[in-house]
């Protein structure tokens, strides 16, 4: 069974360290690949002010400059315009900027979820190990 990928799984995620550094890795790499330098100091606590403050200027820059490229972003980040509208919708009172971040930050920790328990689904059980080597 795959894992829950709602709300409440995202803040437990949120809670392990792990998880929280495999999501700033992931989006790193997301952000280099259109030239946006992404940096995040390992400090879990602060890792969403840390990002999040970031993503959203490199956003708000791609967005305005170059649509096409944004479009692109999108594609690689894999979110639509459609959730982006109902992200900012069921948030409130808060831009598409804001909204489009927060959404990929959820998006990027659901892709190491995703990973990390297919990761877990290919590993023999210890006992097997321990066979393996005697």
């Amino acid at each position: 069974m795959l894992p829950q990928l709602n709300s409440k799984a995202l803040r437990q995620a949120c809670g392990r360290e792990d998880l929280i550094k495999k999501a700033a890795a992931q989006i790193i790499k997301d952000f280099a690949e259109f030239g946006f330098e992404v940096t995040f100091s390992g400090n879990t606590e602060g890792f969403y002010t840390e990002v999040f403050t970031q993503m959203r200027g490199y956003i708000s820059e791609i967005m305005t400059a170059h649509y096409s490229s944004f479009l692109n972003f999108l594609y690689r980040i894999d979110v639509t315009e459609t959730q982006v509208a109902v992200y900012q919708k069921e948030m409130g009172d808060v831009s598409y900027e804001d909204a489009l971040t927060e959404l990929i930050i959820h998006r990027e920790m659901k892709k190491v979820m995703i990973r990390e328990y297919f990761k877990a689904q290919n590993q023999p059980p210890n006992e097997d190990l321990n066979e393996l080597s005697e």
